[in-house]
């Protein structure tokens, strides 16, 4: 399968929304699941037949695995999600994140042992067509930091988190925006940090892919995958843990602030997401029984 970076976030992602999506075309949307990931694989590099074959296979498969080992563990996190009340604790919101990151990352896993069979078969042109990718994705996202420039950060980290909120259907007053701004106020900008953390990384990765001919390819490509979980220096590391401490802090504050109406809004919403996941498991099991 295809390369590994930014696949954590494009994975979870595609998830919300298509479980989204889910409440409203049945599964239909989440059955394309891996039509999707394999439109996203493709624009990678020119593959072959055969290559696309194989990406298709491992998208499909991976689309069944996910359904067996992690659908319940996603009802599961948003019935934890459903159970928030105004008596909610920090240790409740942060058990919520540290689920669903375990989620994201057993996902992302998911592609460790396919990205190395399949990088075998690719050849040096390709592999160039692979950084050509990346660079491109990197100036990219460059120049959307400098578009955001024109808001500060904490104006963008303020639109995140209503925006996070909305997709719960949690809609905030203006006395708990105005104390969410003041309580995430501490959250550093870890964003270029960060990103040179990741171009470092991919340009590391480039490089070993240009060994697949070599012995020791697989037993190096497995090892700097799982780098991906870890990226950085140990100062870095406390930089992010202290701003999702910041983060959890807020999040309970707003939670703990919710009147009934809000509860009630939000409950309905995560019930349609677990109606969806329901549904996408019902038809799971219907086409095996067939």
């Amino acid at each position: 399968m295809m390369l590994k970076i930014n696949i954590k976030i494009m994975t979870t992602i595609s998830l919300i929304l298509l479980i989204s999506a889910c409440s409203i075309a049945g599964s239909w949307a989440f059955g394309k699941l891996d039509n999707y990931l394999n439109d996203y694989f493709f624009t990678f590099a020119n593959f072959s037949e055969t290559q696309k074959k194989e990406i298709e296979t491992v998208t499909e498969n991976f689309k069944y695995w996910l359904v067996k080992e992690q659908l319940i563990e996603i009802k599961l996190l948003l019935s934890k999600v459903n159970s928030l009340n105004s008596s909610s604790t920090e240790a409740d919101i942060n058990s919520i994140y540290e689920e669903g990151s375990i989620i994201a990352e057993s996902v992302t896993s998911y592609f460790d042992s396919e990205l190395v069979k399949f990088s075998l078969s690719l050849d040096e042109k390709q592999i160039s067509e692979i950084e050509n990718h990346f660079l491109e994705l990197q100036e990219k996202r460059k120049k959307e930091d400098e578009d955001r420039e024109k808001e500060t950060y904490q104006e963008r980290l303020q639109k995140n988190y209503i925006s996070g909120f909305k997709r719960i259907g949690i809609k905030l007053n203006n006395e708990q925006t105005t104390a969410l701004t003041a309580s995430v106020k501490g959250i550093v900008d870890n964003g270029d940090e960060w990103d040179q953390l990741q171009a470092n990384w991919t340009k590391e990765m480039i490089s070993i892919l240009r060994t697949n001919q070599e012995e020791p390819f697989k037993e190096e490509l497995k090892r700097h995958l799982v780098t991906l979980f870890d990226l950085g220096p140990p100062s870095f590391r406390e930089k992010v843990e202290r701003n999702q401490i910041i983060s959890i802090k807020a999040v309970t504050k707003v939670v703990n602030s919710m009147n009934d109406d809000q509860f009630k809004k939000m409950r309905k919403r995560v019930r349609v997401y677990i109606r969806s996941v329901d549904k996408i498991l019902k038809n799971q099991n219907q086409e095996e029984a067939a």
